[in-house]
């Protein structure tokens, strides 16, 4: 419960801001990059040098190439359901895009009205006693910031989200065609550029995923300062 009255314009604006850090705790796309992972085995798989090349000379030292190659095999059977699985991922990102822009909306709102407060403090401070409300206004302020810093997190996580979706997206009618024509195929040299072709397409898309910008750590003390600001 918040110390403060509930007529105060950062009440709500408390539970909009725990509200958004805990939707950026469920925000990631670390499960559509496990089936991008999977169904570039697969794609590999059916062109041993290029799989071979994949794992490196170390991999190849160790065996990895082989541990890699039986776990094509068995993924092989799966693909039409990695491909589904991986459809359902980027769909879970456009909702999770949805969700993170509503949060940062309703975000937005109760930094309004924390501002109009922060002012409107200000000027009675400015016309008063200077040190009447000093700490309800350092208080303000403080969450203010809190909120900024959510804001911009909110903002970066949705944008990356819907760019992986939308990426994957185009990817998806191209890995599909490749996927059905491995099927039963053997493949030949001409198959096998086209693999290596859709398996570089998977490397682009993973690499966009791995090189999204982390939340900073701030956002472990914007949720300490709204806990505490809830504290009784």
């Amino acid at each position: 419960m918040s110390r403060f009255p509930a007529a105060d314009a950062d009440t709500a604006g408390l539970a909009e801001h725990a509200a958004a850090i805990r939707a950026l705790a469920q925000a990631g796309a670390g499960d559509l990059q496990a089936t991008l992972r999977d169904l570039r085995t697969v794609l590999l798989s059916a062109d041993p040098r290029a799989l071979r090349r994949s794992v490196g000379f170390w991999g190849r030292l160790i065996g990895r190439d082989i541990r890699v190659a039986a776990e094509a095999r068995a993924l092989r059977k799966r693909s039409g359901l990695l491909l589904r699985q991986a459809g359902i991922q980027a769909e879970h990102l456009r909702r999770q895009h949805a969700t993170l822009s509503e949060h940062a909306q309703r975000l937005r709102a109760a930094g309004v009205r924390l501002q109009q407060e922060i002012d409107d403090l200000a000027r009675q401070q400015a016309t008063a006693d200077p040190q009447a409300g000093a700490s309800r206004l350092a208080h303000l302020i403080t969450l203010r910031s809190a909120y900024d810093i959510t804001l911009q997190q909110l903002d970066i996580v949705a944008a990356n989200a819907l760019a992986i979706a939308e990426r994957h997206a185009q990817q998806l009618p191209r890995l599909t065609v490749l996927l059905d024509q491995q099927l039963g195929v053997t493949a030949g040299a001409g198959h096998g550029m086209q693999l290596s072709s859709a398996a570089r397409a998977i490397d682009e898309l993973e690499a966009h995923i791995e090189h999204l910008p982390a939340p900073p750590p701030a956002s472990a003390a914007a949720a300490r300062t709204t806990h505490t600001q809830e504290a009784p």
